[in-house]
This record gives structure tokens, C-alpha cells and sequence, in this order.
């Protein structure tokens, strides 16, 4: 009896066991986590360009560069008794000297009718191959043009244009300018706030001359520009005619009929004009400044010395340079180089302060 109870209680366990046990939460089995890796691979992508191979080949040169040795060139100066021209003559000898060139040396003489001798004389020969002409009167020019082109002679014109020629020299309207407002500066230097009483400005009344011309309206914007305040009726033009002796004629009786005018400017249209007018200002006892244009040696010697006194500077062309320019010019022209119409030359105001930056004691 006692048997069976205990069989029965341990079946009723067991089976409360298993009841008990299958009503347990099932086991959750956790998720795979899912891991993402990012990788950075270069890759090389190789591309087919066409190449063109250039075979070099070496040419023989066969054309040899342009010698102007031996070449024959001839000059018309303008008149060599002027102390500018003759600078620019012997400029001339020694830069055909130096680039092996013959020159034919012609003096025009300062005269119309000479010039037109001498064109003639090299129109009428067959060996030359290029002209330097520098002939004063321009309304001349026309007619050595055609003489020149008649003889197809090229030609390169020397300060005074021909028509249809390469033209070299002086930019005119700045020459003037340059002397004008130097003028003005050694005003203010000498005068201080005193004013100016009197402008004189030499003009060329010579037919054709408008280059002379250009120079004059060039001095008086200079004297207007450096002396704004001086009024338009104390600059007073006047013909200085076609030699030093003439110029100082002409500021004499300028002087005289402004008797009363204390401070004076003189803008002459060249050096030796220039130092002629202050000679018979000093003799007049006259209180004058005076500018040039062309710095020669004229110019140089009276900065250098200070006589005559009020000599305020000159307009540069440098004379001593123009061979050295033209010549080679003129073995362009023989060459057959492109050369520019025109071809001015670079002015500078000169005076007692920079003159041996230009021009040094010997």
C-alpha cells in the first residue's frame, strides 16, 4: 500500500516536472551581426594616346646675313659753316668708316639751288644705293623727290621730310616744348616770385618751313606750361631770319620796343641764335634768359663757361649721334628690312646742371 502511494506521489512530480519545464521561456539564440568593410583599391587604367614622331632633319643655311660693308651711300648735308651740321658731318664719316661703308660727302650749302645740283649730280650715277638728303628748304623737297625717284634711289630724309621717304630727326612740337619749359624753370630759379614780364619767341617766316614752325608753337606751350599764370599778351612772336646776325637784329628791336619790360624770356629756335641774342642783351644791360634748340657746340661751351650769362639750356638732338643712327638705318633700307616711316630722335632738356652727364670735361 505504502508502495503505491509512493509510486503515485512520484509520478504526480514527474509529471508536474515536465509541465513546469514546458511552460519555461524558449532560448532566444542571438542574430549574427552583419559587418560591412569598405576598401579603397587604386586602379591604374592605361590609355592609348597616338603619338606622331617628327623626324629632325638638319637643313643646310645657304643665305649668308646681310653685310653692309661695301655699300655705297651718299649725304647731302645741309651747310657744313653751321656748328650743328658740322657735327653731324663728321658723325657721318666716322659711322661710315666704322661699318665699312663708302660715303660720298655733297654740301648743299644752305642753298635751294645748290641741293638741286647736287641731287641731280647723284641721280645721274649708277653705283649708289641709297641717299641721306638734309636740305634746309622744305618746298625744295618736292622737287628732289622726283629726282630721286626718277633714278629709283632710296632715300631717307635727314630733319626736313621729303615726300614718300623715310624721314629721320627731330620731333619738332617736342624739341619746343622741352625748351620752353626749361626756359620757364630757370625763370623761376633765377626770379623767383617775380613775375615775367615780357616772352619774346623767334618764328621762321621762310616759305615751307612748317617744321620751324612746330618748334615755335612747341616753345610757347612750354613757357605756358612751366608759367601758367604769364597772360597771352606778354608772349610776343618775332622773325629771327636765317642767321645769328639776323636773330640778334631781330631781338634788338624787340628789346627796344619793349623798353619798360624788366624780366625777359628769350625762346630762340637754335643755339647759336640763342647766345646771339644774349650778347646784345648784355650789351643793352637787358635782364634776358634765353633757351636754344640743338646742342651744339655753341651750347656746350657756353654752359660750360657761363658766358654768355643767362644761357638757361638747350633742346638735345645729339648731332654727334646721327651717323651712328642713319648708317645702320641705311643698310636696313639696302636690305630690304621693314623700317618705320619715321624715326625721331629722343630729346632731353640740357642745362649747366646735367651737362656733363652728356657731354663730360675733358
Amino acid at each position: 500500500m505504502n508502495n503505491k502511494r509512493s509510486c503515485l506521489l512520484f509520478s504526480i512530480l514527474l509529471v508536474l516536472a515536465m509541465v513546469i519545464s514546458s511552460c519555461a521561456s524558449p532560448t532566444v539564440q542571438p542574430t549574427p551581426e552583419t559587418i560591412i568593410v569598405k576598401e579603397t583599391v587604386e586602379v591604374e587604367v592605361i590609355k592609348e594616346v597616338p603619338v606622331t614622331v617628327v623626324e629632325t632633319v638638319e637643313v643646310e643655311k645657304t643665305a649668308e646675313p646681310f653685310s653692309c660693308e661695301g655699300t655705297k651711300m651718299a649725304y647731302a648735308s645741309f651747310g657744313s659753316q653751321f656748328a650743328f651740321i658740322a657735327m653731324v658731318d663728321e658723325s657721318m664719316q666716322k659711322a661710315a668708316e666704322e661699318y665699312g661703308v663708302e660715303l660720298i660727302f655733297l654740301d648743299n650749302a644752305f642753298d635751294a639751288a645748290k641741293a638741286v645740283e647736287n641731287a641731280e649730280i647723284l641721280a645721274s650715277r649708277d653705283d649708289i644705293d641709297l641717299v641721306f638728303e638734309f636740305n634746309y628748304y622744305q618746298q625744295q623737297n618736292y622737287v628732289l623727290r622726283d629726282i630721286f625717284a626718277e633714278a629709283s634711289l632710296p632715300v631717307v630724309a635727314i630733319d626736313i621730310p621729303i615726300p614718300g621717304t623715310i624721314y629721320y630727326g627731330a620731333d619738332n612740337y617736342e624739341a619746343g616744348r622741352q625748351a620752353g619749359l626749361g626756359l620757364a624753370e630757370a625763370a623761376k630759379a633765377k626770379w623767383g616770385d617775380n613775375p615775367v614780364d615780357l616772352a619774346l619767341v623767334e618764328s621762321q617766316d621762310l616759305a615751307g618751313q612748317q617744321l620751324l614752325e612746330e618748334r615755335t608753337l612747341g616753345i610757347i606751350a612750354g613757357i605756358k606750361e612751366g608759367l601758367p599764370d604769364l597772360t597771352e599778351d606778354k608772349i610776343v612772336r618775332f622773325p629771327g631770319g636765317v642767321n645769328a646776325d639776323e636773330a640778334a637784329e631781330g631781338v634788338s628791336t624787340m628789346l627796344e620796343s619793349y623798353a619798360d619790360a624788366e624780366r625777359i624770356l628769350v625762346g630762340m629756335l637754335g643755339d647759336t641764335n640763342a647766345v646771339a641774342a644774349l650778347n646784345y642783351a648784355e650789351q643793352a644791360d637787358r635782364d634776358v634768359l634765353a633757351s636754344g634748340i640743338g646742342g651744339d657746340e655753341v651750347a656746350i661751351n657756353a654752359l660750360r663757361t657761363g658766358i654768355p650769362e643767362g644761357f638757361a639750356g638747350t633742346t638735345l638732338f645729339l648731332p654727334e649721334n646721327y651717323g651712328f643712327d642713319l648708317i645702320p638705318l641705311g643698310c636696313d633700307v639696302i636690305a630690304g628690312k621693314q623700317v618705320a616711316p619715321e624715326v625721331f630722335i629722343k630729346h632731353v632738356f640740357m642745362n649747366a646742371d646735367n651737362l656733363t652727364e652728356y657731354y663730360p670735361e675733358q
